[in-house]
């Protein structure tokens, strides 16, 4: 897998540039005189539908990029009877909810491309943990190399910060809310006489 999905894509980029490049330009030979005449109308619709295109691409682009990171997170699923988190390279595991006591963040472990990031860790109550294959995007000059005799799982999710911190808020409050349910059904009922 990549280092990371590009932010915006090559096309699109090159697409913003151009458009940038020909308002410049455009506005270059106004400025000078060379373009007269020219209703103010139709000089303000051009530079709109220049903005507009280069937003439209931005946009679709981002969404995209999004896409694909929610795409990566196939592997980790979210279900009633726990969180199911890849096991290997074509196997999985549940991890019940009574099982989990946190989802925390640690350095990978099993999964990656040779570099250290951080990921998502199923803690159990038991005091061990389980890694999941989902880890946060850092540049890789700010990455140390994982030491060469560990086996590597390479089917990781590596998500933008923002989109990591979310998966990571909402694997938590579904753990609250299902440790609050088992609480809640096993308190004892008071009887009124």
């Amino acid at each position: 897998m990549s280092e990371s999905p590009p932010r915006v894509t090559t096309p699109v980029k090159v697409l913003v540039g151009l458009l940038v490049v020909a308002d410049a330009g455009f506005g270059a030979a106004l400025a000078t005189g060379l373009v007269r005449g020219l209703s103010p109308w139709l000089i303000g619709g051009a530079y709109a539908a220049t903005v507009l295109a280069a937003v439209l691409a931005y946009r679709v682009s981002r969404a995209r990029d999004l896409k694909r990171g929610f795409e990566g997170l196939r592997d980790l699923t979210i279900g009633d009877e726990g969180i199911r988190l890849p096991a290997g390279t074509l196997s999985t595991r549940l991890v019940p909810w009574p099982e989990i006591a946190e989802v925390t963040v640690r350095r990978s472990a099993r999964f990656g491309d040779g570099y250290l990031r951080d990921a998502l860790w199923v803690d159990l109550v038991t005091g061990g943990g389980v890694e999941s294959s989902v880890q946060r995007y850092a540049p890789r000059s700010k990455l140390r190399p994982a030491p060469p005799e560990r086996r590597q799982f390479e089917q990781t999710a590596i998500l933008t910060p923002a989109l990591f911190d979310a998966v990571l808020d909402r694997l938590r409050k579904e753990l609250r809310h299902r440790q609050l349910h088992a609480q809640l059904r096993g308190a004892p009922r008071l009887r009124r006489h």
